[in-house]
């Protein structure tokens, strides 16, 4: 099968097909053929997708006559729309890595008709927007995977765990989530501008997290008070764009109604009691309230956190290096003087599959590649630490040290070298928390 990585056009002759095949991937009980809803994308968002026929291009090659001076793949202009094999997306956003934020690309809604699937099609659509990012000099890939073994075959390594909690509204009537204040929460609307500059605001107070993402006012208006699929409520603590606390949910009905936290901040200790106390006081309206939280710490704010309260650790999402030698690259280290030697194992990409040789300079990482014969690249000695990306991965973003991963077998180094390497590239603290849903 031939197939070309093309940019969806967004106009009325190919974005429909596009449109249709998530919406059977994601909402099969609509049908293969549901009627055609336009849904609006924030600007970061970029379709992407494999097209039967075309001239075949492989991108995963870094044929640089195939992208636009953007680096981008050229528009599917020269394949009929119905030609569509397997969809995807890229989100372009900045996250805070170790302290600083940087480029990375979301990978989402990727979706393949039932006809099309086992042949190794989101494997090579996979291939070809890792290829794309690194042409654009993004080094990190992220994503949230409907399986975590799946991607982890694409060299995907978990950030971080997260917390749902479920409960009763009356479970928050305790005093540690009572505000000793007078505090008024208020509804907030995506076409006010100071609304969502003040959402903004909020955001960047109490967003402090290692993989937290910096939103654009696009990124508000539709990823926050908009699902896929509907609206999200957003209420604010404060008055103007002077806002303390936020917070957007849902309404579901199910066996009785749940509110449904998906996002939330609060910039002090009052400000998340105000918010506590407004989930409160919805006890006349619903019969549950499902929270999510990077840690159990609202176990301790409960009544009682063990009646009526269910309480779920869930994997998160994942992250990708797509390129070693930038993703190591400018990282601000405690790390005096160190140097070591990197053995890394990835199947899929030869740019990343080999030695690099690790310092540090000026309280920043450096990583080159390097051959161990010398030809084409610097020579160096014997390795220190070999690993795998998605291991690799892991480690870059502070998700988890080497000694751990080397008692899990991932990482492979006598203990010294591994402890050079935690020196170089330590675990977050707090922990690394990616809480975007893109």
């Amino acid at each position: 099968m031939r197939l070309a990585y093309r940019a969806v056009p967004d106009d009325d002759e190919y974005h429909p097909v596009y449109r249709r095949l998530l919406r059977y991937a994601f909402a099969p009980e609509r049908g293969p053929d549901p009627d055609d809803e336009p849904f609006e994308q924030p600007a970061e968002f970029e379709p992407r997708g494999l097209y039967e026929g075309g001239d075949g291009d492989d991108l995963r090659t870094g044929d640089e006559t195939a992208w636009t001076e953007a680096g981008r793949p050229p528009d599917a202009t020269d394949v009929p729309p119905d030609a569509l094999a397997v969809a995807g997306a890229l989100v372009g956003f900045r996250m805070r890595v170790r302290g600083a934020f940087r480029p990375v690309g979301g990978v989402t809604a990727i979706a393949s008709p039932p006809e099309l699937r086992r042949r190794g099609l989101v494997g090579t659509l996979l291939d070809r927007m890792h290829a794309e990012l690194r042409e654009r000099d993004v080094a990190m890939a992220a994503l949230w995977p409907f399986s975590h073994a799946f991607y982890r075959r694409f060299g995907y390594g978990l950030t971080n765990d997260y917390f749902v909690f479920e409960f009763p509204p009356d479970a928050l009537d305790s005093p540690a989530a009572t505000p000793d204040t007078e505090g008024r929460f208020r509804r907030l609307a995506d076409d006010d501008p100071a609304d969502v500059d003040g959402l903004g605001a909020v955001h960047e107070r109490a967003a402090t997290e290692p993989l937290a993402v910096a939103r654009s006012t696009d990124w508000w208006r539709r990823r926050v008070f908009r699902t896929w699929t509907g609206e999200r409520f957003v209420y604010g603590l404060g008055d103007g764009s002077d806002l303390r606390a936020y917070l957007a949910y849902r309404v579901e009905e199910d066996d009785g109604r749940t509110l449904a936290v998906d996002y939330w901040g609060a910039t002090d200790e009052e400000a998340y009691r105000h918010l506590l106390a407004f989930l409160r006081n919805h006890d006349s309206q619903v019969t549950t309230v499902r929270f999510v939280a990077r840690d159990a710490s609202l176990l301790d704010r409960l009544a009682d956190p063990g009646d009526e309260v269910t309480t779920t650790v869930k994997p998160g999402p994942m992250l990708h290096v797509v390129d070693v030698a930038s993703a190591l690259s400018g990282l601000p280290t405690p790390a005096g003087d160190e140097r070591l030697v990197l053995s890394v194992r990835d199947a899929r990409y030869d740019w990343n599959d080999g030695r690099f040789a690790v310092g540090v300079e000026d309280g920043l990482t450096t990583c080159r590649a390097v051959d161990a014969d010398g030809r084409g690249r610097s020579a160096v000695g014997d390795v220190d630490v070999a690993v795998d990306v998605a291991a690799l991965s892991r480690i870059v973003v502070g998700a988890r040290s080497g000694a751990d991963l080397a008692a899990l077998g991932e990482v492979a180094g006598d203990d010294e070298s591994v402890a050079r390497l935690d020196a170089v590239l330590p675990v977050e603290r707090p922990e690394p928390y990616l809480r975007e849903w893109f």
